[in-house]
């Protein structure tokens, strides 16, 4: 591993970059990530390959039970049962990344090698800038081009993926059933979360200390913001897609930093509510409905990590 000190210009002489200015520079690269990002998740109807198994449940109620003669008792009355609706609607995709071209070795930042001064070369960028910014991008915090899981449709500095929620989390809405109803419907759900897919806004452009360049008339020049943002973001896009290592992977429940909140799957846990209804002569009828209190069955987390 080679990290370079780049040069700047004071307004007077020469100097290499402080640990801060380096720092400040890594930063612009985390920033630029927000202008294209080259790993990218996406809201889909289905077999999304990066949300498998997700499965929602929720209790129903038994099957209605009749007689001519008596109501039907308990121990013959069905048990409530369990609806599951399974969720796999998040996919990554991977933007297709050409390697940056260092024409004429000019590229890059310049540093000191003893009593000369160099470019930088594309090992060099990655060491200095590239590698440590990735290692930010996929920290877990909101970082500028990455996605996280939030539980409305809104949400400040991000911007919503799909309306459509990547999971939705049902229980059985216990004041939907009653006796008079017997037999009720037996799924009756009511809506307890919705879980939507965000991307990091850019934000505002962090503050930082332009580096030196060799110009085609090989004098030393200040990158300019775009000139700057636009080689670190190539950079950047090149290896989070190519690069064994530093590739940027997301999952669910996957090794890595969780992002945004956890998709929690809720279910009552009741024996069932055991009801009986008179409608009148040679029409008995029982039935269990949901009851319990929530508890949670499983949680889920959008996560991101290096591959």
């Amino acid at each position: 591993m080679t990290v370079r000190v780049p040069l700047y210009w004071d307004g007077t002489n020469l100097r290499e970059m402080s640990s801060s200015m380096v720092s400040g520079l890594v930063d612009r690269a985390v920033y630029s990530y927000g202008a294209n990002p080259s790993a990218t998740v996406t809201v889909v109807s289905s077999s999304g390959t990066i949300s498998p198994g997700m499965v929602d449940t929720r209790m129903t109620a038994g099957a209605v039970s009749t007689s001519t003669t008596a109501t039907p008792n308990e121990a013959t009355t069905a048990e409530p049962g369990e609806a599951t609706v399974t969720y796999d609607r998040m996919s990554q995709s991977n933007a297709t990344v050409n390697t940056p071209t260092d024409t004429n070795n000019k590229l890059y930042p310049v540093y000191w090698t003893g009593s000369n001064i160099r470019a930088m070369n594309a090992t060099d960028v990655f060491d200095t800038f590239i590698s440590p910014a990735i290692d930010i991008l996929v920290d877990g915090n909101d970082r500028s081009g990455t996605f996280r899981i939030h539980t409305s449709t809104s949400l400040a500095g991000h911007v919503l993926s799909s309306s459509t929620p990547v999971f939705q989390d049902t229980r059985a809405n216990t004041g939907a059933y009653t006796q008079d109803g017997i037999g009720e419907t037996l799924d009756q759900p009511t809506v307890i979360n919705n879980y939507y897919l965000f991307r990091t806004s850019q934000g505002t452009a962090p503050s930082y200390t332009a580096p030196l360049q060799i110009n085609g008339d090989n004098n030393l020049q200040e990158y300019t913001s775009t000139t700057l943002d636009s080689m670190l973001l190539e950079e950047l896009r090149h290896h989070t897609v190519n690069t064994s290592g530093s590739l940027i992977v997301y999952s669910v429940n996957g090794t890595g930093n969780n992002k945004g909140s956890g998709i929690v799957n809720t279910k009552l846990n009741g024996n069932g509510n055991y009801q009986q209804r008179f409608v009148g002569v040679d029409d008995y009828r029982a039935q269990e409905f949901p009851n319990g209190t929530a508890t949670t069955i499983e949680t889920w987390f959008l996560r991101i990590t290096k591959g």
